[in-house]
């Protein structure tokens, strides 16, 4: 398996504005989905996500489609995480969040699981302390549990410092249980539901995250690849019907550069055994590329 991404051409890390690396954490549990169940079971995920990505888009390369190159992303591999607690894994993608970061560089993280979610904003919480956060899922994953899982990542992220339900907008936000609903409503972070895409439009969509967010400078920006259209990305643990396109998204993505600094991204969630076209894959890819045209020098 690939573990270089072909269109990433900057000669060193320290010379790029964009830094890729793969994180195959694994320790924030399973839904209850089929697909959740058979992970649990241990049937699923024993490709790395990052490499199959990368992979997908070695055999079908292509610039941005504004006819870019990748020369301000370097691809540092992946994290070595084989055996490690979920504290330790927590800890190690973090670490690799805060450095870039301290750097002023652009660091974007392939999961692996929600974990990275939480290590990334950790990480932005110990940087920057104006930053927004897009949290682009079909589900708020906030529900008030004291152990750290996909459903607590925000409940957890919400306590650190710097990470604000005030300056947090839930992105094409469509699935909701009964203890997420009571974690919206305890934290009242800012949500966009999905159907506001087609409902109220792109641009309306846009001015609503702008509200939401509040006055900050910088964003950061978090992708369970569940949030957008199952027929586009169907490797998922837990799709569900009614989320955006990636065209769509990368118009939001777009808009949201032009006003605030994105200070990094992160995509989790990906399943490659089931993308036997590589959509997901050559999706995900997408998204990294379009987040390194946005974030050029």
């Amino acid at each position: 398996m690939n573990h270089h991404l072909q269109f990433a051409t900057a000669p060193t890390e320290r010379e790029a504005r964009t830094v890729l690396f793969g994180s195959n954490t694994r320790g924030a549990g399973f839904s209850e989905s089929a697909r959740g169940k058979a992970g649990e079971a241990g049937e699923l995920r024993s490709l790395f996500t990052a490499d199959f990505v990368r992979a997908a888009d070695n055999e079908s390369p292509s610039l941005t489609e504004q006819l870019e190159d990748g020369a301000s992303l370097f691809d540092a591999g992946n994290l070595s995480l084989e055996g490690l607690s979920q504290e330790a894994q927590v800890a190690a993608v973090r670490e690799r969040f805060l450095g870039l970061l301290r750097r002023g560089q652009r660091p974007v993280c392939l999961g692996g699981d929600h974990l990275i979610k939480y290590a990334a904003l950790s990480a932005v919480s110990a940087v920057h302390d104006d930053c927004g956060v897009i949290y682009l899922d079909a589900h708020p994953d906030c529900a008030q549990d004291e152990a750290l899982y996909f459903g607590s990542i925000l409940h957890h992220a919400w306590r650190l410092p710097h990470i604000r339900p005030e300056r947090t907008s839930l992105l094409a936000l469509r699935q909701v249980n009964l203890r997420e609903r009571e974690g919206l409503r305890h934290w009242l972070p800012g949500i966009i539901p999905a159907l506001d895409f087609c409902e109220r439009g792109l641009p309306a969509v846009v001015e609503s995250l702008v509200a939401q967010l509040g006055p900050v400078k910088r964003v950061y920006v978090s992708v369970d690849l569940d949030a957008l259209a199952p027929h586009e990305v169907p490797a998922v643990e837990a799709p569900y019907p009614g989320g955006p396109t990636l065209r769509e998204v990368l118009v939001v993505l777009r808009a949201l550069a032009s006003r605030y600094e994105l200070v990094g991204m992160d995509v989790s969630e990906f399943i490659p055994e089931f993308d036997p076209l590589k959509l997901t894959a050559l999706a995900t890819a997408r998204l990294v590329k379009e987040f390194t045209r946005l974030t050029r020098w």
